[in-house]
């Protein structure tokens, strides 16, 4: 049996990093994109200031937008500060998988908004089938550890409640 759950937990890691690769495609072509049209403006303000981001971390697969804008100090050094933004939660179970496309495009300009608006339709998809993936890894390490423990014939505290 462990093989197999062995084999099953292979199956789902690959496809959580498969989901990931296509999101980094995402975010390198959303990247390309932003820096090509960002060089072809004259004014700051015209600039798109909004990034796409992927992590994974563990079995949990983040496509995550964020706004980086570029600040000087006192001594005139430049910084780039970076806000997260936010989800809005809309489901009953509260969790959503896509963002809300006015927030997006509160931190981008009217040119680059048909390219967040594919992103985006294309995040949300990998993040639902990046939720599901992770869900089923987390019940195949709680059957993994309920399996370990019948073997060493101890009892569950889930199955003492």
């Amino acid at each position: 049996m462990q093989n197999r759950l062995m084999e099953v937990r292979a199956i789902f890691e690959g496809h959580l990093e498969t989901l990931r690769k296509q999101a980094y495609e995402s975010a390198i072509r959303f990247e390309d994109y932003t820096v090509k049209e960002n060089s072809r403006r004259d004014k700051w303000k015209d600039q798109n200031t909004l990034k796409f981001r992927v992590r994974l971390e563990g079995n949990s697969l983040m496509l995550e937008w964020y706004r980086r804008v570029w600040k000087r100090d006192g001594d005139g050094k430049r910084d780039t500060q970076h806000t997260y933004i936010r989800k809005r939660t809309k489901g009953k179970a509260g969790s959503t998988y896509v963002y809300d496309l006015e927030d997006l495009f509160k931190y981008s300009p009217e040119w680059s908004r048909e390219m967040v608006v594919d992103v985006e339709s294309e995040a949300a998809t990998l993040r639902r089938q990046a939720r599901y993936c992770s869900s089923i890894l987390v019940s195949l390490g709680r059957l993994e550890r309920y399996l370990v423990q019948l073997d060493a014939g101890e009892e569950s505290e889930e199955d003492e409640a």
